[in-house]
C-alpha cells in the first residue's frame, strides 16, 4: 500500500480545513465568542469537506513538516484575509452607530456586545443587528460562502498566490467602510446640526427659556426617531454597499 498516495488526500483535506477554519474564526456572521466555538468548528469541518470533495482532493505531499507548515500559513492567510474583508459589511454599520451616538450624546451609553464580547454603544449594536438581519434575509451569507468556494479555484490549496490583489482589496474595503459609514450617518448628522442651530436661535430669541431642561432629551428623541426612519429608508443603500463589498472581496482572489 502506497501511503504517500493517501497522504496527498489527507494533506489536501487538512489545508482545506485550515483555510475555512481561519475564515470561520474571523467572520462575524457565526459569532466570535467561546460559546460558538463548537458551532464554528462543525461548520468549518463541514464546509471544508464539501469544498475538498468538489475541488482538489489530492495534492503532492510536501517533503517535510516545514514545507507543510508554510502551506498551512498560506491557507490561513487566505482565510483570515477573506474573513476580515467580509467583516467590513457589519463594521461599516458599527462605525456609523458610533458616529451618531457621539452626536446625540449616547457615547457613554454602552453595553456588552454578545457577538464580539466587547462593549459598544447601543445604537451601533442596533445597526449591527439590523445589518445581520439584512444579510440573512437576502441570503448574502450564501454569497459569502460562494466566495470562499471561489478562492479554492482562484488559489488552489498548496499553491503560492499573489499578495498584491489581497493587499489592495483590503485597503479598498477598509477605506470604503469608513466612507460608507460617514455617508450612512451624514443625513442624521445634518438633521442634528439643524436641530442644534434651531435650539441656539430659540435660546437667543427667548433668553428666559432653560434649554438644559429639555435640550438633551430632545436631541436623543429626535436622533432615535431619525435613526429608526433611516434604518428602513436606507436599506437599498445598504444592499448596494453590501454588493460592492462582496464584489471587492471576490476580486481579491482573481482566477
Amino acid at each position: 500500500m502506497d501511503l504517500d498516495f493517501y497522504n496527498g488526500y489527507v494533506m489536501s483535506l487538512f489545508l482545506h480545513l485550515v483555510r475555512v477554519g481561519a475564515f470561520m474564526a474571523v467572520v462575524p456572521f457565526f459569532g466570535r465568542q467561546i460559546d460558538s466555538q463548537i458551532l464554528r468548528l462543525v461548520l468549518a469541518v463541514s464546509f471544508a469537506t464539501v469544498f475538498w470533495w468538489v475541488g482538489d482532493q489530492r495534492i503532492t505531499p510536501p517533503g517535510n513538516l516545514l514545507a507543510l507548515g508554510v502551506m498551512g500559513l498560506r491557507e490561513g492567510l487566505i482565510g483570515l484575509a477573506l474573513g476580515f474583508s467580509l467583516s467590513t459589511l457589519t463594521s461599516m454599520l458599527i462605525s456609523a452607530g458610533e458616529i451618531i451616538s457621539s452626536e446625540m450624546g449616547f457615547s457613554l451609553a454602552r453595553a456588552m456586545n454578545p457577538e464580539s464580547g466587547t462593549d459598544a454603544t447601543v445604537l451601533s449594536q442596533l445597526f449591527q443587528v439590523f445589518g445581520m438581519l439584512l444579510i440573512l434575509q437576502f441570503d448574502l451569507h450564501h454569497e459569502a460562502m460562494r466566495i470562499v468556494g471561489d478562492t479554492f479555484r482562484a488559489c488552489p490549496v498548496g499553491q503560492p498566490f499573489e499578495l498584491e490583489p489581497i493587499w489592495f482589496g483590503l485597503r479598498a474595503l477598509v477605506s470604503g467602510s469608513v466612507q460608507m459609514a460617514l455617508q450612512y450617518a451624514f443625513p442624521i448628522l445634518g438633521i442634528m446640526l439643524l436641530l442644534s442651530v434651531g435650539m441656539v436661535l430659540l435660546g437667543r430669541a427667548v433668553p428666559a427659556i432653560n434649554l438644559m431642561e429639555f435640550g438633551f432629551a430632545l436631541r436623543v428623541l429626535v436622533a432615535l426617531a431619525i435613526s429608526a426612519f433611516f434604518i428602513v429608508e436606507g436599506t437599498p443603500f445598504l444592499l448596494h454597499v453590501f454588493g460592492v463589498f462582496l464584489d471587492t472581496a471576490r476580486d481579491m482572489f482573481p482566477a
